[in-house]
């Protein structure tokens, strides 16, 4: 990824000091990023109704419910678990940094903080998230050129197995007839195996016809 990329985005702050919000905010807002603000946990629920933030930026200690506790509502929620959470926090006890990162937390920042450190962990978070994406896509794509492939090698299995028949149903016609000796029986021989091979052409066209749909959605996947 181009380390140059514009990785602005929508953050979600949440921490009952006003004082916090408000810095985050004005600071974040100056940067390019879209920033909404609650100051409890059960707000940061609200706030997600209406909001689709890139990142969370939660305060550990609030009334009520913590950031801890909503954060392990969000990392069990399949709409919000993928959203990344970075943890505001004063506590420096090991068991609960484990703790945190243990749940799917993908940073924490200790307090005081420093706003040079909190912007980098910021751009190191969403440059992350925004390589998952890149790597979900990846996979997708994988996933349809893998069908794609199959598709193809069915495709020649068939015709493989439909062109054999054809060529023993011409030679049994042809063996059974060998001593017909009247110009309509070589007629009705002629026609029947004519009618045959329509009938195994049409057959592929309908085959054709699907790989050529499925060609097109693999174009149209791998074009820039």
């Amino acid at each position: 990824m181009n380390s140059e990329m514009n990785l602005t985005g929508n953050i979600l702050v949440a921490d009952d000091e006003q004082v916090n919000v408000e810095f985050f905010q004005v600071m974040l807002s100056k940067l390019g990023f879209t920033v909404e603000t609650a100051f409890s946990g059960e707000e940061v629920f609200e706030k997600l109704k209406n909001f689709t933030p890139d990142l969370i930026i939660l305060d550990l200690i609030m009334p009520k419910m913590s950031g801890y506790q909503v954060a392990k509502l969000l990392k069990k929620d399949n709409s919000t678990n993928e959203i990344p959470i970075i943890i505001l926090t004063a506590v420096s006890d090991i068991r609960e940094k484990v703790d945190m990162l243990e749940l799917g937390i993908e940073d924490y920042i200790m307090k005081p903080f420093n706003f040079i450190e909190i912007l980098a962990r910021i751009r190191s978070v969403l440059r992350i998230g925004a390589l998952r994406e890149e790597l979900k896509e990846y996979e997708r794509k994988i996933e349809v050129i893998r069908k794609f492939q199959k598709s193809l090698h069915l495709f020649l299995e068939n015709f493989q197995q439909l062109s054999l028949s054809v060529i023993k149903s011409g030679e049994k016609e042809l063996k059974s007839d060998k001593g017909a000796s009247k110009a309509d029986e070589k007629l009705k021989l002629f026609n029947r195996f004519t009618q045959n091979m329509i009938d195994i052409q049409k057959s592929q066209l309908e085959k054709i016809e699907d790989m050529k749909c499925k060609y097109r959605e693999l174009v149209e996947v791998i074009s820039p």
